[in-house]
This record gives C-alpha cells, sequence and structure tokens, in this order.
C-alpha cells in the first residue's frame, strides 16, 4: 500500500509539472518579453524590436526564392559616385547577405532587377568595423566600407574603385 501511494505521488507530480509546462508555453501564462497569441497582443518590450531597417523588398523576394531566411535587416548602406548602392543584411541567425544595385539608366527609382542591375551574395564576412567581403560565383570579390566599393576582378582586369558619397 505504501509503495503504491509513493507511486501514484509520483506520477501525479510529473503530471503535474508537464500540465505547468504547457500551459507556461502555450501563451496563457507568458512571461515578460514572451508574446501572449490568446490575448491578440504582444508583451514583447520594444527595445527588444529590431532598430534596423528592413532591407527592400526586392532583397527579401530574392532570399525568399533562394530558400534563404527572409527576416533581413539592413545593417550597412552606401551609395557610390557612381550611384551603386550596396546593402549588407542580417538575417535573425545572424548572417550576412550582400545586395547591390548599379542604375544602368537616369532614372533613380529604376527597380532592382537580379542579373541585371543588381547582385545578390550570400556568405558574406564582416572584416572589420563597417567593413564586408563577399564572392560571386564567378570568383569575383566585393570589398565595402564607408570610403569606397572596390570588385577585384578573377580575370586580372584592374580593380574597379568607387568612392562612397553616403554611409548608413
Amino acid at each position: 500500500m505504501v509503495i503504491a501511494t509513493v507511486f501514484l505521488t509520483i506520477i501525479a507530480g510529473t503530471v503535474g509539472f508537464m500540465l505547468g509546462e504547457r500551459h507556461r508555453s502555450d501563451g496563457r501564462g507568458a512571461g515578460p518579453g514572451e508574446t501572449n497569441e490568446t490575448q491578440g497582443v504582444s508583451n514583447t518590450s520594444a527595445s527588444s524590436a529590431p532598430s534596423e531597417p528592413a532591407c527592400p523588398e526586392a532583397v527579401i523576394q530574392t532570399a525568399d526564392r533562394l530558400g534563404l531566411p527572409t527576416d533581413l535587416r539592413q545593417v550597412f548602406k552606401i551609395v557610390t559616385e557612381r550611384r551603386t548602392v550596396v546593402w549588407i543584411c542580417q538575417d535573425g541567425g545572424g548572417k550576412l547577405y550582400f545586395q547591390s544595385k548599379t542604375p544602368k539608366t537616369q532614372d533613380a527609382d529604376e527597380p532592382l532587377i537580379q542579373g541585371k542591375n543588381a547582385l545578390f551574395l550570400n556568405g558574406v564576412q564582416e572584416v572589420g568595423n563597417d567593413e564586408y567581403t563577399a564572392v560571386a560565383s564567378d570568383g569575383n570579390s566585393f570589398e565595402v566600407n564607408r570610403r569606397q566599393l572596390v570588385v577585384h576582378f578573377v580575370s586580372g582586369k584592374d580593380d574597379d574603385v568607387q568612392a562612397v558619397v553616403s554611409a548608413e
């Protein structure tokens, strides 16, 4: 009889603990910084929200098409003397992506079109404060920082160096 009572006490304690954990994880017992979906309101504090702007929609669509994360936030952006724009984007897991756009016309609002006026690269490396490198599938490499954008060509062609006129 004593053994049965001890056994039932252990089972009841285990079931109680599991129900308590389930109650806490399904939103009814959301603590600070957790969302409570049953209330329809997020309890996430404003300070934990991403402070960086989202990357351009065309970049997010490209990432989605490639099966990459789409929670991309802009961590760095430059515009060069030749109107080339480079965004360095970061996903929620901390991986970095390179997106460039070099307008082919004088239209400042020319859409970003991958393979025509734009290049998307993953596997970006941060090599310093606001300094990034990326390598394209053809072996050409890109270095970007607050001073310049440099493209190194594997063909031996002279490097393309563009001065930065604005950086964020």
